[in-house]
């Protein structure tokens, strides 16, 4: 921006100075010096063929007329001669001429003439310099200079201040709007590589500030769900629990069987409800980002092994098959035990409560683009295309008749994931309508590495 208004006044100027010389030549030969066109003005113009000078032309313009012989000799004056050049011998008139040897400001023209007689001379028109004139000249330069600059100045004064008004105008409009919450607003201008700066910083503060506020207010939704879920989760076995006991503390029950069943029912509530609020602090804590994990490097192959086996009793008593395709390859990262126990025991009670005796589990474990892929998966319910997209929010329970679970698992095991760097995704199969995929980066080295602080 700078080199551009360096080089546009840079070319007013040059442009003011060659206007104001037009103009003094202008009105210098038209209102004050008028000079003859002397490209149009010959010898016969000057010297008639009878011999006589024509002195119309001096009186009209200005000067006088000498006719010089080929002596050197003026031998005839027409006009007031205003020097006492009486001869221009020995080339005197040559040095005459010329205004830098001669010291002089009168100006010459000359014309060869010849006589009736066949005699050649030289015929002379010279015009003083007048230093009035030049004083006057300079003068109407000057002004003619002032008051053109003055103007371009103006003129471009006002082409800067449009162009500077415009994307001034938005920027204040777009503040204006922010003040308003309008995140939404954006700046659309061209301009210089000033103002292009400032709108592209706008435009991306704005962005960030309607992300911002999008994630405020998805999270608020959220927060307003999360209360909605556990009030709603709370409310019956805590009802059941106060009807329960009172009935019980208003007719004791002689009979111990049935007294035992309402005793067994109320144990079964208050288990639920602690399972919930357990959930609830586990998942609050992951929320937490100064919560440490105890960070080891562990070959998963030999992991995932082990904590298939220790979930093989439970499976099998629950009339489940396991299919079990982990490699004996090493595959070396960095969990935390009993965090990614959690994991696996999350996925199994899932598969466990969801789906039908017979149901056949998958687990394989392998290497892809650089990251160790722990799959899991079962060939039972599945899920529909709706819970897929809301799998992993809090409180989001299958569509089996089995209620008695939190909604609070797969969002645990979602973040407990991403606290290590990891990712969990539902993917698609056609032999197994539930299959998860859990991402883990592989680790740099094999030593062990504890207490690592993820922030």
């Amino acid at each position: 921006m700078f080199l551009f208004n360096y080089l546009a006044i840079v070319g007013l100027m040059l442009a003011v100075i060659a206007v104001s010389l037009i103009n003094m030549d202008f009105i210098m030969n038209h209102f004050i010096e008028k000079s003859p066109d002397f490209k149009q003005i010959n010898s016969a113009d000057l010297y008639s063929s009878s011999g006589e000078l024509n002195g119309s032309w001096p009186e009209q313009y200005g000067g006088w007329l000498e006719l010089v012989d080929e002596e050197g000799n003026i031998v005839a004056v027409e006009g007031e001669k205003l020097d006492d050049i009486v001869s221009y011998q020995n080339d005197r008139l040559f040095a005459e001429m010329d205004l830098y040897r001669s010291g002089h400001s009168t100006i010459y023209h000359a014309y060869s003439v010849a006589a009736t007689s066949g005699e050649t001379y030289v015929l002379l028109w010279k015009i003083p310099e007048r230093t009035l004139n030049s004083i006057l000249a300079l003068g109407i330069f000057l002004f003619s200079l002032i008051v053109f600059l003055m103007t371009g100045l103006y003129f471009y004064t006002q082409y800067s201040v449009r162009q500077m008004k415009k994307p001034l105008q938005q920027i204040i409009d777009g503040i204006k709007k922010m003040e308003r919450l309008h995140y939404g607003t954006r700046l659309d201008f061209e301009a210089e590589k000033e103002f292009a700066e400032i709108r592209d910083a706008f435009n991306g503060m704005a962005e960030r500030l309607q992300q911002a506020s999008a994630d405020k207010e998805k999270a608020e939704i959220h927060k307003q769900n999360l209360l909605l879920h556990l009030s709603h989760d709370l409310k019956t076995p805590i009802t059941s629990i106060l009807g329960y006991s009172q009935l019980l503390l208003d007719h004791p029950l002689s009979d111990e069987k049935e007294r035992r069943k309402y005793v067994q029912y109320i144990h079964g509530k208050s288990s639920y409800m602690s399972k919930l609020i357990q959930d609830l602090f586990e998942l609050a804590k992951l929320d937490d980002h100064h919560l440490s994990l105890d960070l080891q490097v562990v070959n998963l192959t030999k992991w995932y092994q082990q904590a298939m086996a220790e979930f093989y009793t439970e499976i099998e008593h629950a009339g489940f098959r396991l299919r079990a395709e982990i490699p004996e390859t090493p595959l070396y990262v960095m969990i935390d035990h009993m965090q990614m126990n959690r994991v696996v025991g999350n996925l199994i009670s899932n598969a466990l409560k969801y789906n039908p005796e017979g149901t056949e589990l998958y687990v394989s474990c392998d290497k892809r683009a650089g990251s160790a892929v722990l799959s899991f998966g079962d060939n039972g319910v599945g899920f529909t295309e709706q819970e897929r997209e809301e799998l992993f929010m809090e409180f989001v329970r299958g569509t089996s008749a089995n209620k008695d679970g939190t909604g609070l698992g797969l969002a645990i095991c979602r973040k407990i994931i991403a606290r290590h760097q990891g990712s969990i995704e539902l993917v698609t199969s056609a032999k197994y309508p539930t299959l998860f995929h859990i991402n883990l980066p592989l680790a740099n080295g094999s030593e062990d590495v504890h207490s690592l602080r993820l922030i």
